[in-house]
C-alpha cells in the first residue's frame, strides 16, 4: 500500500490564499444581505410615512411646494396650461400643503374663489378664464374621488338613507350602527307597521348622498325587524351588502328657481357647420338647475326628446342670456313640483362668456 504523508494534506487545507478568498466571499455575501435588509427597512419606513393617513396629517400645515403641485396636477390629469394656472394660484396665495388641501372641499373652494377674484380684477380674457374653470372642474372631481366611500362599513352613523317602496313613495331611514348583527337601520314607525316595507330576506335598495355631494346606492337584504327597548323601530340588513357610487355628471350643477323662456330651433347644416334658426314664438318655463353643460326646467308643453330649443334665463347680475340645447329626456312632473313636464337639456351652442358666467354661479364665486 502506498504511503501518504498526512501533513501534506493538512498543509493544502490550511493554504492561506484559499482561506482568505473563502472568507472574503462570505463577507461580501453577508454585507449584501445586510445592505438589502437595511434598504428594505428604510423603504418600508418611507412608505409608511408617505401613507395618506400619516404623511398628509404630519405635513398638512406645511406650505405648498412644487412637488405637491406636480402630484395634484398628475392625479387630476391637468393639461400644461391648467397646471400653470394652478401654480399661479399657489404663488398668489401660498396655501398650506395642496395635497392635503385638495381633500377639504370648503378650503379648496375658498382658495379658487380668491383666484377668481384676482383674475376678474385683472381683466382676464374669456379663454384664460375658461382654462381656470376647467382646472377647477377637474380638481373638484379629484376631491370627489378622494372622498369616495368604497365599503358599506365606512358609511357614517346617522347617514340619511332613502328607500322607495313599490309605489315609488320615498321613505327616509337612518343608519344607526353597524355591528355583528349587520347594518342596523332606524326606520319610521309608519313604515314598520305597514306592508310597504321590504319583506324579510328580500333584497332592497337604499340611496344616499354624503356631505361631499357624492351619491351612492346600497343594495342589501333584510335579515329581520325589531322594536328596541329605546323605542326605535329597526331594520337589520345583511352586512354582506353592495355599495355602488352613482356616476357623476361631467359638470357640477347648482339648483335654482328662476323663470325662463324657450323657443323651438331648427338646426341647418352647411357642410361641417351647423347653424340654428330660432323661432320667434316664446314659451314660459321654470328653471330647476343649471351647469356649464346643460340645464333642467319645467313647462306645460309635452315636448319630446330629440328636439332643439333656445333657452333664455338670467342668473347672477340679472342680465338674461341665451343658449341652444338639445332635449336628451322629457319626464312628467309631480304634484310636489307643480310642473306638467320637465325637460333635460344638453347645451350644444353656448358662448364662452356665458359658460364662464354659469361656472362662476355654479361654484358660488360671485
Amino acid at each position: 500500500m502506498p504511503f501518504f504523508n498526512t501533513n501534506l494534506l493538512l498543509d493544502v487545507e490550511r493554504t492561506p490564499g484559499t482561506n482568505s478568498a473563502l472568507y472574503a466571499v462570505i463577507g461580501v455575501v453577508l454585507c449584501i444581505v445586510a445592505g438589502a435588509v437595511l434598504v428594505g427597512l428604510v423603504l418600508a419606513k418611507i412608505r409608511a410615512a408617505r401613507k395618506p393617513a400619516n404623511w398628509l396629517e404630519v405635513n398638512k400645515d406645511k406650505p405648498t411646494k412644487k412637488v405637491n403641485i406636480e402630484n395634484v396636477a398628475r392625479q387630476a390629469n391637468l393639461s400644461a396650461e391648467e397646471k400653470r394656472v394652478l401654480e399661479a394660484t399657489c404663488k398668489n396665495f401660498n396655501p398650506r400643503n395642496l395635497e392635503y388641501l385638495i381633500r377639504d372641499k370648503s378650503s379648496i373652494l375658498d382658495l379658487f374663489r380668491k383666484q377668481y377674484g384676482t383674475l376678474r380684477s385683472s381683466g382676464t380674457d374669456d379663454d384664460k378664464m375658461q382654462t381656470f374653470f376647467e382646472m377647477v372642474r377637474k380638481l373638484d372631481r379629484l376631491n370627489d374621488s378622494l372622498s369616495m366611500i368604497s365599503n358599506p362599513k365606512a358609511i357614517p352613523e346617522g347617514q340619511k338613507l332613502t328607500y322607495l317602496d313599490a309605489d315609488r313613495s320615498p321613505w327616509t331611514l337612518t343608519l344607526d350602527r353597524i355591528d355583528n348583527q349587520g347594518i342596523v337601520i332606524s326606520i319610521p314607525q309608519q313604515l314598520y307597521a305597514s306592508d310597504k316595507k321590504p319583506a324579510p330576506l328580500a333584497k332592497f335598495v337604499m340611496t344616499f348622498k354624503t356631505d361631499t355631494g357624492s351619491s351612492y346606492a346600497l343594495l342589501s337584504r333584510v335579515v329581520r325587524y325589531e322594536e328596541e327597548k329605546s323605542g326605535k323601530f329597526i331594520l337589520i340588513a345583511s352586512s354582506n351588502s353592495t355599495l355602488t357610487a352613482a356616476q357623476r355628471r361631467g359638470s357640477k350643477r347648482r339648483s335654482l328657481v328662476v323663470p325662463c323662456k324657450f323657443s323651438s330651433v331648427k338646426p341647418i347644416k352647411q357642410g361641417k357647420t351647423v347653424n340654428y334658426e330660432i323661432a320667434e314664438k316664446k314659451y314660459d318655463g321654470r328653471m330647476h338647475d343649471v351647469s356649464t353643460g346643460g340645464c333642467r326646467f319645467d313647462c306645460q308643453i309635452p315636448i319630446k326628446q330629440g328636439q332643439y330649443l333656445n333657452v333664455e334665463f338670467a342668473i347672477g347680475d340679472g342680465k338674461p342670456f341665451q343658449v341652444i340645447g338639445y332635449i336628451v329626456m322629457t319626464t312628467k312632473g309631480t304634484e310636489a313640483d307643480g310642473a306638467a313636464y320637465i325637460l333635460h337639456i344638453k347645451f350644444v351652442d353656448i358662448d364662452i362668456s356665458v359658460k364662464n358666467k354659469i361656472a362662476a354661479f355654479v361654484y358660488d364665486y360671485n
